[in-house]
């Protein structure tokens, strides 16, 4: 049997020309061009990438050029010739795609992300520019899960109880997915249209890179979000 090398999550959403991709930690990429070559295997053009810089800030923008882009953790278009790309090791990537319209959008949400704001500044964001949140689609992908999401008292107090299990000696569990999809339904998207996939990429090693597992030498996994080529 040969070896799943990326996930494609275009059937989860109903705009068929659209293609959403995630890499796997058996791709084996190099360095700077990753994301080229990444979109190449998946057969996107990779001369389209818009390459945000990724701070773990609340920063969103609609870009309307392919290029590197700095000081930003999400990344939206109507541009049907442009491809959105995140890099994630434990982080949600996280997928919005308009139902009927070309407009879609991938954001980098790490647990600080999430805290300050992210994705309501991304809501915010799509509604300035005309655009209703509930006719929007929207994809937690793999990213690490409450079994493995660990914090201790020094940072606990920063994230809304309800989302936070105590676990003893200081130590606390943080459910970022149910705090993603809370602020998501908060914000006006709709539960029917949010998916959360289930995959922990901590618990997964042999599928996913982990920053939590493997600290600093750990991969990253790369989104990409776009339209496919006209044939």
């Amino acid at each position: 049997m040969s070896v799943q090398h990326w996930s494609d999550y275009s059937p989860v959403f109903r705009n068929e020309r659209l293609k959403a991709v995630f890499s796997h930690s058996s791709l084996l990429l190099d360095g700077n061009e990753d994301r080229q070559q990444f979109a190449s295997v998946t057969g996107l053009n990779p001369s389209r990438l818009i390459i945000p810089q990724q701070i773990h800030s609340t920063n969103v923008s609609v870009i309307r050029a392919a290029g590197r882009v700095n000081n930003l953790d999400g990344v939206f278009s109507a541009n049907p010739d442009l491809i959105c790309s995140v890099q994630v090791a434990d982080c949600l990537p996280i997928y919005f795609v308009h139902k009927s319209e070309v407009v879609f959008g991938l954001v980098h949400a790490g647990w600080r992300g999430l805290v300050n704001g992210i994705l309501w500044k991304s809501s915010k964001l799509l509604m300035d520019h005309g655009h209703s949140t509930n006719e929007f689609e929207v994809l937690i992908g793999p990213s690490i899960k409450s079994c493995c999401f660990e914090v201790s008292d020094d940072v606990v107090n920063q994230f809304n109880p309800a989302f936070v299990e105590n676990k003893g000696n200081g130590k606390y569990r943080i459910d970022l997915q149910e705090m993603a999809l809370n602020q998501l339904m908060s914000s006006g998207f709709q539960k029917d249209n949010i998916t959360v996939l289930s995959d922990c990429t901590s618990c997964k090693e042999g599928k996913y890179h982990s920053y939590r597992r493997n600290g600093k030498k750990a991969g990253r996994m790369i989104g990409l979000l776009g339209m496919k080529p006209k044939i």
